[in-house]
């Protein structure tokens, strides 16, 4: 039989939940009793203890698996709510959006796995914790244990949100090149996008007649300069340029990267049709 005490303000819930969920999954009996036991400031204490019916280690393991669903969970919460509070440059759907993805990004359950940071971090200092003394004192050891994990969390958070702001720069530059698109007057009725076996693309007029390399040059002088610009750049800023009324994509099938059509597709949305196959795929192989 295995004793356990939990102390815990805002957490007991949790608590039980997840003890629930692991009692019941390997089918062990166990009684639990949970009382106030006294006012702590504003909050309420409480007092959470367990009787398992089980060898130490198993115990032992199980619960701090437990406490480490739980406190890791509420730790980057806290990391989220603190850090974000100070991006007034983000609006609170945005704060509420990064929060949910580094969630998700960062948050493991038992059932799902334990990430390395997580098992030294979290996990086993718990876990010797809970072997030494089979009790622990919940939001004290959310604020004076896990201070590295804290400032590692708010580390990895503070990239995330860098490249969370990249990536909406990048949609809100492609949403006012599709404005442009639409307003634009078309160089050309039809543009052939063709995507040979290396993944190498390939742009073509209506007489099917290969213009990457002349387009490039005429359109992109003054980018061919900057080395930091993929082809792929160069020839994104050719179909802007020319802005067609249809765009038709052959031999998808040897793409290497969806990154470009995906930039296309939402530029240029319902003028880009896909060719399941045709005479110029065939004398193109």
């Amino acid at each position: 039989m295995c004793c356990y005490k939990f102390y815990t303000q805002a957490l007991k819930d949790e608590i039980v939940e997840k003890m629930d969920e692991l009692l019941q999954e390997n089918e062990i009996s166990s009684r639990y009793d949970m009382s106030r036991i006294h006012s702590y400031q504003t909050e309420q204490m409480y007092e959470v203890e367990y009787e398992i019916e089980a060898e130490k280690k198993t115990c032992d393991e199980g619960v701090a698996h437990v406490l480490s669903d739980v406190m890791q969970k509420k730790v980057i919460q806290n990391v989220c709510d603190r850090f974000l509070r100070s991006r007034e440059d983000l609006t609170k759907q945005e704060r509420h959006e990064i929060t949910q993805a580094f969630m998700m990004n960062n948050y493991l359950s038992r059932q799902e796995g334990i990430s390395y940071v997580t098992y030294y971090f979290v996990y086993l200092p718990i876990y010797k914790e809970i072997g030494e003394s089979s009790s622990l004192n919940i939001e004290g050891w959310l604020q004076f244990r896990l201070g590295k994990y804290r400032t590692l969390l708010t580390d990895i958070l503070e990239q995330f949100v860098e490249d969370y702001v990249a990536k909406k720069d990048v949609v809100n530059f492609i949403r006012i090149m599709r404005e442009a698109s639409l307003l634009a007057v078309p160089l050309e009725e039809v543009i052939h996008v063709v995507y040979k076996k290396e993944g190498k693309i390939q742009i073509y007029d209506k007489n099917k007649k290969n213009v990457t390399g002349h387009y490039i040059k005429k359109y992109c002088k003054d980018l061919l300069l900057d080395s930091t610009l993929t082809r792929e750049d160069l020839l994104l800023h050719v179909l802007i340029t020319i802005s067609p009324k249809k765009i038709i994509v052959h031999k998808n099938h040897n793409m290497k990267s969806k990154q470009f059509m995906n930039t296309i597709e939402i530029i240029f949305d319902e003028n880009i049709t896909y060719c399941e196959g045709c005479t110029f795929c065939q004398k193109e192989e």
